[in-house]
């Protein structure tokens, strides 16, 4: 089976008036590159403009997004797999369809449970 090889940003629109995305092949995808690579993550960008940035991502058992912030708000959706969110003091459990919103300039961590994906949005500030 020939790898799989995802187009350059050159060749796919990150920005429109409107983007259309099945998230199931997406998630296919991801699932291939996620399989091949060496990495404990694997990120595509599906939308990204000066306003939001709609990010896929997967995460192997044990990988961590560790302390790290970003200058406007977050949501976060799971859309499969087990992680644990530390905000603060705060820390929440996040299986698939657990959904967090986080006010912006938070440090966060994100820690996968078990191999994981989830979709995140970032809302950049004016």
């Amino acid at each position: 089976m020939a790898a799989h090889k995802r187009p350059s940003l050159k060749e796919r629109a990150l920005t429109g008036p409107l983007l259309f995305f099945s998230l199931d092949k997406e998630i296919k995808k991801l699932k291939a590159e996620s399989k091949s690579g060496k990495g404990d993550r694997t990120a595509i960008t599906l939308q990204k403009s000066s306003e939001v940035r709609v990010v896929l991502i997967s995460l192997r058992k044990d990988a961590a997004l560790n302390k790290h912030k970003v200058e406007g708000p977050i949501t976060l959706f799971v859309l499969s797999g087990n992680i644990k969110f530390i905000a603060g003091d705060s820390s929440i459990n996040l299986k698939k369809d657990g959904f967090i919103v986080l006010d912006e300039t938070i440090s966060h961590d994100v820690v996968a449970k078990e191999d994981s994906i989830f979709l995140l949005t970032i809302v950049q500030p004016k």
